[in-house]
């Protein structure tokens, strides 16, 4: 408390929260920020690795000398305080040596089916914006082989950029990341990570409040095989300057690229003819910063609401970098969808509603977030992207992202914990309810019919539910004892996590039974209430055998 430089023989061997590394603090330089110390609290003391490269450096023979220079963030400070306790790993049974203090734990010196993202940010603290520049390895030594943390680097040995993201789940102790890979200039790099496609953008998604660590990728992973990019991720383990975080979900973020979202780029200069019409990336979210904070509404009033809530956000082009005529053009065409479906001709086949929208995007986002039950679907956390008219021209629905608080994981909303009914209803009418666009659509029997064609398409095919209970399983298969060490690091099963509804579970695999069974009691609910608009004829069918699909079917 505050931060610290650790010299061994005179030489640094680790810092925090202080300067610059191997430029010596003065006596009266100040911490960066506070830091509590947690010791005190109960809390385990911070970690710091002397690679064994550093030890054979600066260890000598006979007398060694550690020291310790601390500091405090400020003069009028009311308090200081260290405390320091140097490990070694022996080998040599032989000879006997004090035992490590009992709430030592050394997760280092375990190996890992999972790869290993390993995070160094030289004394420097991590914060929400900017990013500050670290230092990260990423190894994988391939399927079958285990992965350690003093393994060689695989995939990425060099700078990055890093910053706490998130919104509510800042709140959480184990944070989610930020990440940009750069060169020694500070310049952004694409890389190719854990065999995902190069960029330089990417996520460190910390599962924390979903004690499965599974919502998010099942999520991703039904998406995906429903045929559109979502992002990709993989399973990782994750250790920042030295101390071990956790399972972590290394993901893709959504922006474009022929990769990701694939849009066409749109530079400042282009503002007129089709050049102007796309492409286009935006959020519905909350706002938190209303005074600077880029952002519009589609409906005319935020009476209803509270104003932060329904704005939509640049995502592509940035609002740093979007001009005016671009945000005059993209605005105007959802005005002019909105005000079409909302009108007396939305269902005319030439112009209406269809005119505007790519209806098998807005059929697959309704069912994912059906599907979930998602507490935030359609509302938060909602992507759009519009492609030029030359490329069609029409609004997708989508990528999906954030379903944590999704699949009966929410004990403040009845409605999303329930199997047993619908999402939609609840944002209409549109009078009221500014995200009403699949409430609206599900008035027009096209639509209705175009959604139970594509669940019973699912349904036969990916959306089995013997395929998505072996997702489930494989899923938690791969994590194998990253699953212990994770809830070793945050002992959380069997607490209460905001806003977890079934946090008596006293186990991991309670937490994979309760969402297995809240899928499948979501499931069977949908097979029956997922109806055609246009019926069907009977037919005779003799003697021979008959399979009905859905099951049970009305």
């Amino acid at each position: 408390d505050d931060a610290f430089v650790a010299y061994l023989n005179g030489h640094e061997i680790a810092r925090a929260n202080i300067g610059t590394v191997g430029v010596n603090p003065n006596f009266n330089t100040s911490a960066i920020t506070y830091h509590e110390a947690t010791m005190y609290s109960g809390g385990i003391p911070e970690a710091f690795i002397i690679h064994s490269d550093t030890i054979a450096k600066y260890l000598q023979s006979g007398k060694n000398l550690l020291a310790i220079q601390v500091h405090n963030y400020g003069t009028n400070s009311s308090d200081l305080s260290s405390n320091t306790f140097l490990s070694f790993g022996v080998k040599d049974q032989n000879r006997h040596y004090r035992d490590v203090p009992t709430w030592f734990q050394s997760p280092l010196f375990e190996k890992s089916n999972l790869p290993l993202v390993i995070i160094e940010t030289q004394g420097k603290t991590i914060v929400d914006e900017p990013k500050i520049t670290s230092l990260m390895r990423v190894v994988d030594n391939g399927v079958g082989n285990l992965n350690g943390y003093f393994d060689e680097a695989t995939d990425y040995d060099s700078f990055i950029g890093i910053e706490i993201r998130g919104q509510s789940s800042q709140m959480f102790p184990k944070k989610s990341f930020g990440l940009e890979t750069r060169d020694e200039l500070g310049e952004g790099v694409n890389v190719s990570l854990l065999g995902m496609p190069e960029e330089e953008d990417w996520i460190l998604s910390a599962p924390y409040s979903d004690k499965t660590m599974l919502r998010n990728a099942l999520t991703y992973q039904l998406g995906a095989k429903m045929g559109s990019w979502q992002p990709r991720f993989k399973f990782c383990e994750v250790y920042i300057n030295s101390v071990y975080q956790g399972v972590y979900m290394l993901t893709e973020k959504i922006k474009r690229g022929s990769d990701r979202v694939d849009v066409n780029k749109l530079k400042p200069e282009e503002i007129s003819g089709d050049d102007l019409t796309g492409g286009y990336i935006l959020k519905v979210d909350k706002i938190w910063d209303l005074t600077t904070d880029e952002y519009f509404y589609t409906y005319p009033s935020v009476r209803y609401y509270n104003a932060r809530d329904y704005a939509f956000t640049y995502e592509y082009p940035k609002a740093e970098d979007i001009v005016s005529e671009q945000k005059q053009y993209i605005y105007n065409y959802l005005v002019q969808f909105q005000n079409t479906l909302n009108g007396s001709l939305f269902k005319d086949p030439v112009n209406g509603y269809g005119k505007y929208i790519d209806i098998n995007s807005f059929v697959d986002f309704q069912i994912m977030n059906e599907l979930a039950n998602n507490v935030d679907g359609y509302r938060y956390s909602t992507f759009f992207y519009k492609k030029k008219d030359s490329d069609g021209g029409k609004l997708f629905a989508g990528p999906l992202w954030d379903f944590n608080l999704g699949y009966g994981n929410v004990d403040y909303s009845p409605m999303n914990l329930a199997t047993d009914q619908w999402l939609y209803p609840h944002y209409g009418p549109y009078e009221e309810y500014p995200m009403h666009w699949w409430a609206r659509l599900m008035e027009d029997p096209v639509y209705q019919e175009a959604l139970y064609k594509r669940w019973t398409e699912l349904r036969s095919g990916p959306f089995r539910t013997y395929s998505i209970m072996t997702d489930i399983s494989l899923f938690t298969s791969s994590l194998a004892d990253a699953i212990d060490r994770n809830f070793e690091k945050w002992p959380i099963i069997g607490q209460y996590v905001w806003p977890n509804y079934n946090y008596q579970n006293t186990s991991y695999q309670q937490e994979i039974d309760y969402l297995k069974n809240w899928v499948i009691a979501r499931l069977n609910w949908m097979d029956a209430n997922i109806t055609s608009t246009t019926g069907f004829g009977s037919a005779n069918l003799g003697n021979k055998k008959l399979e009905i699909y859905p099951n049970p079917a009305k």
